[in-house]
């Protein structure tokens, strides 16, 4: 818990001073266009009020009321004017507004600069007239060989000044409350992502590698969390996967090896009992090597159950000749049925391919064919129908009580009556059903007691 408390603060710490940098750089970048926007709004209120004067300067003399005209037309609270007369490099001023009083303001401009028609602009302070810097207008009324004539209009920034003062304050003060609320809203968002993520590892922490399947649910708070959950169970289904498949393979083999073994050794202890005839040596080897080959069919196919990965399978998958598999299917057992006098009929057979696995199909072919000729009567026969769509094989043996169809493809499933007439290990069928998932065929069985079975493989195209 610790650990998220650390984190959330640095996140947190982190997020504040970014957005701290990045609200304070738009504020000043924002209060300084202001200032330049205010500045410029001045500078033209200064040049519409300068050039009406010049416009009303006539025979070298402007009045006090003209200049307060001005003040009224523009309704300009504030504005300061004079009028100087430059001759010899001396500066007189010769008129001034009521707003000056006894006061004059600065000419701080180079008069060699001036010209007809072109406006300067200054920005001075006069203690003498207010503390605040005020912005002054140049503009040349009259022009001699022998002086000039200068309009001068200046205007205070105070209420410039306030102006931004108070959209600085509100500026700040939005911006912090703004600030408070993307944090609060972040803090929030962050604090459930993290609880969220706590439960996911408390959830994995509980999990047990036991062969049952473990679903770690979404959170929805965050796609990246629900794509490391996403992962993290199918590492965990591949886990249980693997440990079911090793924890099966031992089951199986100790439930389904104990039997011949017991059988081994029994007649191997009874043949060393004493000295016995060749006829009862052989006697002993021919059970010894049947059980022998039970180990060994057994054992490879709890193996092949037990290891089998149908991802890595797939992969490997190409195109596969189903007729041509029926005939080395049908080939391969041929011996075998002929042993329990019983014959295998090809009666229909069409060209199909599909995708797959040569070998693993073969393998539940093999047992199809198997069990219908191991549990057919002696003397029957074994039908095989191959169509488009389809693989019929069907005996007319002992049959299937309805109530254990459902049963056979589980794993040492055996019903009652196969028992007492075969060998088998029970893992024939689930073998065949394990191939078939894998290559996402479908299978389906039909019995009638002591008349017929039917096992239909169905081919997806």
């Amino acid at each position: 818990m610790k650990i998220f408390k650390n984190l959330k603060f640095r996140l947190m710490s982190g997020l504040f001073v970014f957005l701290f940098v990045v609200f304070y750089i738009f504020g000043w970048l924002f209060i300084d266009s202001l200032k330049q926007n205010h500045t410029k709004s001045i500078e033209s209120v200064l040049a519409t009020a300068i050039k009406d004067l010049r416009y009303e300067y006539e025979d070298d003399k402007l009045y006090g009321d003209e200049l307060e005209d001005v003040k009224k037309e523009f309704d300009i609270e504030i504005l300061y004017t004079q009028v100087a007369k430059i001759e010899n490099n001396k500066v007189e001023i010769l008129e001034k507004s009521y707003d000056l009083g006894n006061k004059t303001l600065n000419f701080d401009v180079e008069i060699s600069s001036f010209s007809e028609d072109e406006i300067f602009y200054t920005t001075q302070v006069n203690k003498s007239l207010t503390q605040q810097k005020i912005k002054s207008a140049y503009l040349v009324a009259k022009k001699t060989n022998d002086y000039l004539i200068v309009l001068q209009c200046s205007i205070p920034f105070k209420k410039h000044n306030a102006y931004i003062k108070n959209m600085e304050i509100a500026l700040w003060i939005g911006f912090s409350t703004l600030l408070g609320i993307i944090l609060w809203v972040v803090y929030v968002i962050i604090s459930k992502s993290l609880n969220e993520t706590k439960l996911v590892l408390d959830e994995v922490r509980n999990i047990k590698i036991d062969g049952q399947k473990y679903q770690i649910q979404k959170t929805g708070v965050a796609v990246e969390i629900d794509e490391l959950i996403d992962t993290f169970n199918k590492l965990i289904d591949s886990l249980q996967t693997s440990y079911k498949n090793v924890k099966e393979f031992g089951q199986n083999a100790s439930h389904e090896l104990k039997t011949p073994l017991t059988v081994i050794k029994g007649e191997v202890e009874l043949g060393l009992r004493k000295v016995r005839t060749q006829e009862e040596y052989m006697k002993i080897l021919n059970i010894v090597h049947g059980e022998v080959d039970t180990l060994q069919d057994t054992i490879e196919k709890i193996l092949f159950l037990s290891t089998n990965n149908m991802e890595d399978i797939k992969k490997r998958f190409e195109d596969i000749y189903v007729d041509d598999i029926v005939e080395e299917a049908i080939n391969e057992k041929q011996s075998f049925a002929n042993s329990r006098d019983v014959k295998i009929n090809l009666i229909e057979k069409q060209a199909v391919t599909i995708t797959g696995n040569h070998t693993l199909l073969k393998i539940a072919i093999l047992n199809l064919i198997d069990n219908a000729v191991k549990y057919s009567h002696h003397g029957g026969v074994v039908n095989i129908y191959l169509k488009s769509d389809r693989l019929v094989v069907e005996d007319f043996g002992i049959g299937i009580e309805k109530d254990e169809i459902d049963k056979i493809f589980d794993r040492f499933y055996r019903v009652d009556r196969a028992r007492s007439n075969s060998s088998g290990n029970g893992l024939g069928l689930s073998l065949v059903k394990t191939i078939l998932d894998i290559h996402n065929l479908d299978i389906k069985v039909e019995s009638e007691l002591k008349i017929k079975t039917a096992f239909t493989l169905f081919f997806n195209h």
